[in-house]
Parts: structure tokens; sequence; C-alpha cells
């Protein structure tokens, strides 16, 4: 694959390196996305630097050297520029296409994230969608265990002076893996949602996509985590804390940036709490009569406006066929 980068690199005009991507694209989809990305995210530095140069024209009227011969070369030196300055990875747009084309694999971009304006860290995001070692996985069982319990103690200390010092461990919460967050917030999604007709599974994916696994949680004014892993803004109606972040909202199919609060909790349990609740409300009926189909409930869900994003049932469901729900189905099998 490096190769073939550096190939791609030596010659824009290099028809030949078009026809191997074509290949490996038909043998390999997945394999051949970044390229792919690259070859986009070069066709919009092409585009940014026919601006930049159009710009300029008026200065190079009444140049001697201005010509369609110069102009022709100029235009090969930008392309050329442009299709190596996209292989080297420094504008980020190719990485925001693999992402956004095949989420399950690159660990997904959360919807909150986008509606908060946050930056991303796609080298980080990268490291942590790779496949998790045996070693990795033993630690993950000890720290889940320890998550677990954390979030049980916090529910049944809710009513007892203790529970600030409860919400705070809570607040320090990481997950090193989408399966550690799979396991702490999946007994709480089964716990809560026992009689309200909602397939657990439905709830931890769509939690893991607008958190990004828990590593993305909206952040409230002083840095401390919000909790708020639905994404679930504050109306007038919500008496509780708020998170204000800039947002990405879709309208018409465009996205603009948007100032928006969002629900602060104590826990991630009590946002799983206030998501049930939520949900229940008359807007949502149609998608907790579809609640035991989880891909169905999405769609639901996105049909009577819980997000903006277009893709927002899909990118649930690309989760739930994802490799990081297999693999903790497998454990789970294997541990019985």
């Amino acid at each position: 694959m490096a190769m073939d980068a550096v190939k791609q690199s030596a010659n824009y005009h290099d028809l030949a390196s078009l026809d191997e991507l074509r290949s490996a694209a038909q043998k390999d989809p997945n394999k051949a996305l970044k390229q792919v990305a690259s070859q986009f995210e070069s066709l919009f530095m092409q585009m940014l630097m026919k601006q930049m140069r159009k710009s300029n024209e008026l200065f190079e009227s009444d140049t001697p050297l201005n010509n369609r011969h110069t102009q022709t070369y100029r235009d090969m030196h930008d392309n050329q520029m442009a299709l190596e300055l996209s292989s080297s990875g420094a504008l980020g747009l190719a990485d925001l296409i693999v992402a956004q084309l095949d989420p399950a694999a690159a660990n997904v971009t959360p919807a909150s994230v986008l509606r908060g304006g946050q930056n991303i860290d796609l080298q980080q995001r990268s490291l942590n969608a790779s496949d998790t070692t045996g070693k990795n996985i033993a630690q993950s069982t000890s720290v889940t265990a320890a998550s677990s319990k954390t979030l049980e103690k916090d529910n049944a200390s809710a009513a007892v002076s203790g529970k600030a010092e409860e919400a705070a461990a809570i607040s320090r919460q990481s997950f090193a893996s989408p399966g550690e967050f799979i396991q702490a917030i999946l007994p709480v999604a089964k716990k809560l949602a026992a009689d309200k007709g909602i397939e657990p599974m439905a709830i931890v994916a769509q939690a893991a996509l607008e958190s990004g696994w828990g590593k993305k949680v909206i952040a409230n004014s002083d840095g401390s985590s919000s909790h708020n892993l639905f994404g679930i803004k504050a109306d007038n109606r919500w008496q509780g804390d708020k998170a204000v972040v800039n947002t990405l909202e879709y309208r018409n199919g465009q996205a603009n940036q948007e100032r928006a609060a969002f629900r602060s909790y104590d826990s991630f349990e009590d946002s799983v709490k206030d998501y049930l609740s939520f949900v229940e409300g008359p807007r949502y009926q149609q998608a907790l009569a579809n609640g035991m189909d989880a891909k169905q409930y999405a769609k639901e869900l996105q049909a009577a406006g819980y997000a903006t994003d277009p893709q927002y049932a899909n990118k649930i469901g690309q989760i739930l066929d994802g490799k990081h729900f297999a693999e903790f189905s497998q454990q789970a099998v294997e541990g019985e």
C-alpha cells in the first residue's frame, strides 16, 4: 500500500495508477478506500488552488510572462502539488471521508461531536479502532468489571449524600475500547429498558454513535463530562444543568453552524434514564412500537426527527453490524 501511494504521488498524469486503483477497489473496496479518499482530497485541493490563482489574475494582466503556455505548465504544477499534499495527509480531509464511508472500521464519527463542533483527533481515533490484542482484552475485562460496578453503585447511592462522590468517580471513567464501552453500558441499558420494549443493543449502538464509544462526550463549560450519551438538547422543559456548545445541524440538506444547549447529567446511568423517558414522548411512539427491532427502531427515530443527520439510522445499523458488536457477542458466547 505504501508503494502504491508513492507511485500515485509521482506523476499526476500517470493514468496507469488510476487503472491499478480501480483494480484494487474491485478486489478489496475497503483496502482501496483510503487511496480513493486521497484522490478526492486532491480534487478539493485543486479547486482551492484554482480559486487562489483566480484571485491573482488582476495583478497578472500586464505581466509579459502571463500567457496560455505558462498557464498550462502552472496548472500542471498545481495539480501535481495538490496530489502530493493529499498524499501527505496534511489537510486531513481524506481521513474524514474514510471515517464517514466506513464508520464501523474507523471508530464512528459521533453525531454529537459533529453537532458540537469539537475537534476530532483522527490519528488517535484510528488507533482506538485497531484490533484489540489478547493482552488488551484481558485488561479491558478487569477494567470493565470495575466500570459496571461503579455504574451500579452510582444508581444505588442516588438517594444518599454520597452520590456526589460517586458521580465524580464516573466523570473520570474512560473506555479503553469499544468492547469495554459495550460491556459497561449494556448492563445499564438492560436493567433500565427491561419494561420499555426497546432492544438494549439498539440503545448501546445509538450511544456509541452519539458519544464516539464514550470518548467524545460533550463537555461542560468547566471541562467536566456532561455524561450526555445521546446528544439530547436542553429545551425549555429541561430544569437541570446544561452544556452549551457550537453545533452542526442539517437544514434542507445543508449543514449549518448553530449554538445549542445540551442536557448535562451526574452519571451515564442518569443519561440512559433520561433518554428512555425522552423517547416515551408522543413524538417517538412509532419508534417504540418497533423497539425490539434495533435497525427499524433507529429508522423510526430518524423519521420522527431525533437527529438531523440524513445518514443517522444507517450509521446505527452499521455499528450494529460492525466488528465490535460481533466480537462482544462472540466473547459473551464463549464466556457462557
